[in-house]
């Protein structure tokens, strides 16, 4: 399955186009949300197993944001250059644009890296971290 996109703004990034996938397409308030975000060079496809997990995605949303310059994510319009702290504050935006005020955030390689950032960012908004191969 191919991500859905969402147009964010962030002051110092300009416009955006995030790539992101949430299970069962809608976002159930009565489940927990897992934020996923991939290692480098890889795309929301990395969580397919987990999206496909009956078991996982009854229980729980599952949310795979794909970082800047991945996947269907674009480059920043207004910077060079961008840093982890972005593609953080970048997730935690897609999180508040979808409606999830507070998720458990697992990241794999690079991706644990950002959300650590985003507990440091937001950490009323970070239920647990799960940084994989970090």
């Amino acid at each position: 399955m191919t991500s859905s996109k969402i147009a964010i703004t962030l002051s110092h990034l300009g416009d955006l186009t995030v790539g992101y996938r949430l299970s069962n397409n809608k976002l159930d308030p009565s489940k927990p949300t897992l934020v996923c975000l991939n290692s480098m060079c890889m795309t929301t496809a990395l969580f397919t197993p987990q999206f496909e997990d009956p078991d996982l995605s009854s229980t729980l949303n599952i949310l795979a944001i794909e970082p800047l310059g991945h996947g269907s994510t674009s480059f920043p319009s207004k910077a060079a250059h961008f840093t982890y702290w972005d593609s953080a504050a970048v997730a935690l935006e897609v999180m508040t644009a979808l409606g999830v005020e507070k998720a458990f955030a697992l990241g794999t390689s690079q991706g644990g890296w950002m959300v650590v950032r985003m507990s440091l960012l937001a950490p009323e908004r970070i239920l647990g971290l799960l940084p994989l191969g970090t």
